[in-house]
């Protein structure tokens, strides 16, 4: 009978040799793996074996040339696709989808016209959101479309049918056309540092009357009686003035500060300007 050490040993052993077999086992095992991983894509290749999970891998397509309307399709793998679900003359072998269909871009060369029709407000078919017209406008009965009917005006309506008076024209400057100073002069409050500016200004042409705009502006007059800084000082008014009128008009200014200024006037017509009054050294308070 053995003793429980010669026991103990015997146990040991075996259960080394256990553990020995099973590692040969699971290195065998992980060697036929990487041999049977390396040889599956030459085997699918050559049709052997399709591994390939659903959706995945090359697709097989079925085309109208390979087969018959009504009739099942065998793919390449040995698996049949049924003629109900070969409705389109394509799937896919594979995963019986449909084959992807290509994206057409469409180029838009569409050319967007402003809206066009009747213009004459006065007209049965008027159109508020036309803005050409097109010669469509329509008048009930006998009425007589009234409108501009010179073609030389800004507001020229050729449907019109007798002239309304509404003609309206550009207004043309001469080129001659240039205002002048006649008249100026000042007055100023000791008490509340008001000052009022008055003058008279002409105009070269008698055409029509026109908008003047006149600007003051006020400089320092430095100790050496020359212009010096401006004084912060900008005022200006716009109003109709024709020809030789006599048209005096008056422009205020508050809180002039008692000093001595140099004060010049500029006329501005039709986007040009002109000289108009030069005051040296004017002392005021």
């Amino acid at each position: 009978m053995l003793s429980q050490e010669e026991a103990e040993r015997i146990e040991a052993s075996i259960i080394e040799v256990i553990n020995e077999r099973a590692t040969e086992l699971r290195q065998l095992i992980i060697t036929i793996g990487s041999i049977i991983a390396i040889l599956m894509p030459a085997v699918e290749m050559v049709g052997i074996l399709d591994i390939t999970p659903y959706g995945q891998g090359d697709d097989e397509w079925i085309g109208d040339d390979d087969w018959e309307w009504g009739d099942d399709f065998e793919c390449g793998d040995g698996s049949t696709i049924e003629a109900s679900l070969v409705n389109d003359g394509y799937k896919n072998c594979r995963d019986g989808t449909d084959e992807p269909e290509e994206e057409i871009i469409e180029e838009n060369n569409t050319v967007i016209l402003p809206p066009s029709g009747c213009t004459d407000p006065n007209a049965e078919n008027y159109n508020e959101t036309a803005e050409e017209d097109d010669g469509s406008c329509e008048y009930g009965g006998d009425e007589t479309a009234y409108g501009c009917t010179d073609e030389n005006a800004s507001n020229y309506d050729e449907w019109a049918e007798e002239d309304d008076g509404s003609c309206e024209y550009e207004q043309e400057i001469p080129e001659d056309c240039r205002p002048e100073m006649w008249d100026a002069y000042w007055t100023y409050d000791d008490q509340t540092d008001n000052m009022t500016l008055y003058w008279d200004a002409d105009l070269t042409c008698d055409d029509a009357p026109h908008n003047l705009t006149v600007i003051w502006t006020y400089y320092y007059n430095n100790s050496t009686n020359e212009t010096g800084e401006w004084a912060g000082i900008q005022e200006m008014m716009t109003y109709e003035t024709y020809f030789q009128d006599w048209d005096y008009v008056n422009l205020s200014i508050e809180g002039v500060p008692p000093g001595r200024y140099d004060i010049f006037s500029t006329f501005g017509l039709d986007d040009n300007y002109y000289r108009g009054t030069d005051w040296y050294d004017v002392q005021v308070g």
